[in-house]
C-alpha cells in the first residue's frame, strides 16, 4: 500500500492528560525525557506503529471552556479523551463534546480514549468492561464513534495501541461498512458487494460455485483454498444466516454478505477493505474515477459514432437473463442496485411503443441510445452494474459520414438519431412524447432516437457541434433553420401520422440514396476524391524514393571482385 498522510487531532477537557499523552509518545521514541513545545503538530515515526505506510501527524489542542477546537476541521481521525477516574469527565463526552461535533456535521471517525488507567484498580474491569459500557451508550446516538480504548499516559500503558487504532480506523474505516447500533452492514457496502459478486459470478447463474469462490480468493488474496477451507467458509455462512438459504453446493449473494458481516464482527475489517480496494472502491464506496478516464479515438467532425460492441451487448444480455425472460420494474431496479450515483440512463417511459414489461429488445435499445450520446457515461454505468470490461472492448467505432463511400456503410450501424426542428409545434410534439425527449424506438432490431429542438436549440446544439449528432433532420416548414452540414433532410408532414413518418424515414435511411439530395451526394462524392489523390501522391513519392535509392546504390557502390 502506498504511503498515506493523515492527521490525528486530540481533543478533550482540560486536565484529562492530552499533553502528557503526546509527550509520552515523543519521549518513548527518543528514549529520553525531553521538553516538548505544546500544541504544535508532531510527526510520529512510522516505525513505532503497526502500519508503517501511515505518515501520522498528531495534533494536541487547547481551547476555551465549552468550545470545539478549530483543528477538528482538518482531522482525519478524532481522539476524544476523558479521565477514567472522573465521572464528570465521562459525562461530558455525551453532554458536550459529541453533541457539539454532531451539530457541526463533522464526519470523521471518533475514537474514545479513557486516560489515567494507572489510577484505577486493575483487578476490576480487567477486560475493559468499563470502556465497553461507555461506548455502548454513545454509539446509539453518535454513529461516528467507532471504538473505545483505555490507556495510561504516565505509565505508557496502551498509548501505542491508541495510535494503532487510529491508523486502523483511517486505513480501514468502519462507518462506511457497518452500523454498530443495528449490528448490520450498510446499504452502501451491500451495493459494493453486489457488484463484486456479479463480476466474480463467471457463469452468470446468480451463485458462486466452489471453483468461483477459489478463483475469487486467488484473484484478491493470491491464496489457494482447499476443500477444508471452502467447507469452513460455508459453515461460517450457515452460522450467520441460520436459515439454510446458503446451500452447501454454492454460495449465494446473501451468503457472501453474511461472510463479510462476520468478518467485521471478528475484527477482520482489513479483509473487507482489501476486497473493496481490489475492485477499485474508495473510502466513500464509490468507484475510483481514474477507471473512467480512457477515451475512444474517433472522428466526430466527420460524423463517426461509437456503439456498444458485441461483447458488451452479450454481457448486458446475460445480466438481463439472470432476472428472467421479461423484467418487472422491480427486477429492472435490482440490476441498477449497485450504482452509487445519480445516472441519466433513459427512463422506460421514453421508449415507444409503451410496454408493460421490459423485454430484452427494449433493454438493449435503452443501452444503445444511452451509449450513442455519451459512451463515457455508459461505460461508467456498465462497470457499476457488475460488468468488468475494458473501454476498448466495450465500444467500437462506426463509419464516418463525410464521403459517399463511408455513407454507404451506414446500414452497418445499430443506432440512429432523428432530430425534429420546430417553430410552432414544439408543445404539441412534446405532448405526444409525454414531455419526455428524446424518445426511443426499435425497428427491425435497430435503435432510433427521436429528439425535439426549437430553432435556437438547433443552431446551438446541432449546427455548432458536429455532423455525428444527427442522422436525419425533420424540419417544420415554417422554420428558417438551414444547415451547411451534409445531413439528409425532410419536412414535417402534418398529414402523416408521426410514427408512420418515422417508419417511412427508417426505410429511406436504409435505401439508396439514404435521404441525401443530389447536391449533397455530389459533394460527398467529391470528398471521396481527396483521399484517392492523397493516396496516389503518397505512392508516387514512395516509388520515387525507392527508385532514387536504387539508382544511388548502383551508381556509387563499389563491387568486390569475385575470387
Amino acid at each position: 500500500m502506498k504511503k498515506r498522510d493523515f492527521k490525528v487531532v486530540l481533543i478533550g477537557d482540560s486536565g484529562v492528560g492530552k499533553s502528557t499523552f503526546v509527550s509520552s509518545l515523543i519521549n518513548e521514541n527518543l528514549n529520553k525525557q525531553t521538553n516538548i513545545e505544546q500544541y504544535q503538530p508532531v510527526q510520529l515515526p512510522p516505525e513505532m506503529f503497526n502500519n508503517p505506510e501511515c505518515n501520522t501527524t498528531l495534533i494536541d489542542t487547547r481551547c476555551k471552556a465549552n468550545q470545539i477546537p478549530e483543528q477538528v476541521k482538518i482531522a482525519d481521525i478524532i481522539l476524544l479523551m476523558y479521565s477514567i477516574d472522573n465521572n464528570d469527565s465521562c459525562e461530558r463526552l455525551q453532554k458536550f463534546w459529541l453533541k457539539e461535533l454532531k451539530e457541526k456535521e463533522l464526519k470523521q471517525p471518533i475514537i474514545i480514549v479513557g486516560n489515567k488507567l494507572d489510577l484505577m484498580d486493575l483487578k476490576e474491569d480487567r477486560d475493559y468492561c468499563r470502556i465497553f459500557k461507555v461506548i455502548k451508550e454513545l454509539v446509539k446516538d453518535f454513529s461516528q464513534v467507532e471504538i473505545g480504548i483505555e490507556c495510561s499516559s504516565i505509565k505508557f500503558q496502551g498509548v501505542l495501541d491508541v495510535i494503532n487504532s487510529a491508523q486502523r480506523s483511517y486505513l480501514y474505516p468502519l462507518a462506511p461498512l457497518y452500523n454498530i447500533v443495528n449490528k448490520a452492514i450498510t446499504e452502501g457496502f451491500k451495493k459494493a458487494l453486489t457488484r463484486i459478486f456479479r463480476i466474480c459470478d463467471r457463469d452468470g447463474d446468480g451463485v458462486w460455485s466452489d471453483q468461483e469462490l477459489e478463483q475469487f480468493q486467488k484473484k484478491v488474496f493470491k491464496r489457494h483454498l482447499d476443500q477444508n477451507d471452502i467447507a469452513g467458509i460455508k459453515d461460517m455462512i450457515e452460522e450467520e444466516l441460520k436459515d439454510g438459504s446458503n446451500k452447501k453446493k454454492f454460495i449465494s449473494l446473501q451468503g457472501f454478505m453474511a461472510l463479510q458481516k462476520r468478518g467485521i464482527e471478528l475484527m477482520k475489517i482489513q479483509i473487507c477493505w482489501t476486497i473493496l480496494r481490489f475492485f477499485h472502491y474508495q473510502d466513500d464506496l464509490t468507484l475510483d474515477e481514474s477507471l473512467f478516464q480512457d477515451e475512444i479515438i474517433f472522428d466526430e467532425e466527420a460524423g463517426q459514432t461509437v456503439e456498444l460492441s458485441e461483447i458488451a451487448l452479450q454481457q448486458l444480455q446475460s445480466i438481463f437473463e439472470q432476472q428472467g425472460q421479461i423484467l418487472t420494474q422491480s427486477q429492472f431496479d435490482n440490476i441498477f442496485y449497485p450504482v452509487m450515483y445519480q445516472t441519466s440512463f433513459p427512463l422506460l417511459q421514453q421508449y415507444h411503443p409503451q410496454q408493460q414489461n421490459i423485454t430484452l429488445t427494449l433493454w438493449l435499445s435503452l443501452w444503445n441510445a444511452f451509449s450513442f450520446f455519451n459512451y463515457k457515461d455508459a461505460y461508467k454505468l456498465i462497470n457499476y452494474i457488475g460488468i468488468d470490461i475494458k473501454m476498448s472492448e466495450a465500444f467500437i467505432e462506426k463509419n464516418k459520414k463525410d464521403s459517399w463511400s463511408s455513407v454507404q456503410k451506414i446500414t452497418e450501424r445499430q443506432v440512429f438519431h432523428f432530430a425534429i426542428i420546430t417553430k410552432n409545434k414544439k408543445k404539441i410534439l412534446e405532448d405526444q412524447f409525454n414531455n419526455l425527449s428524446p424518445r426511443i424506438t426499435t425497428i427491425n432490431s435497430k435503435t432510433y432516437v427521436i429528439s425535439i429542438y426549437d430553432e435556437l436549440q438547433a443552431k446551438q446544439q446541432i449546427e455548432k457541434r458536429r455532423l455525428s449528432v444527427v442522422d436525419f433532420l425533420i424540419i417544420e416548414r415554417s422554420c428558417d433553420f438551414q444547415t451547411a452540414q451534409l445531413i439528409p433532410i425532410t419536412f414535417f408532414d402534418e398529414n402523416i401520422q408521426f410514427w408512420a413518418l418515422i417508419q417511412k424515414l427508417v426505410h429511406i435511411l436504409h435505401s439508396q440514396p439514404y435521404g441525401y439530395s443530389e447536391l449533397q451526394i455530389k459533394q460527398l462524392k467529391q470528398n471521396d476524391s481527396f483521399p484517392i489523390i492523397l493516396f496516389s501522391s503518397g505512392i508516387a513519392i514512395l516509388v520515387s524514393l525507392i527508385t532514387g535509392g536504387y539508382y544511388y546504390y548502383f551508381r556509387y557502390k563499389t563491387f568486390k571482385k569475385s575470387k
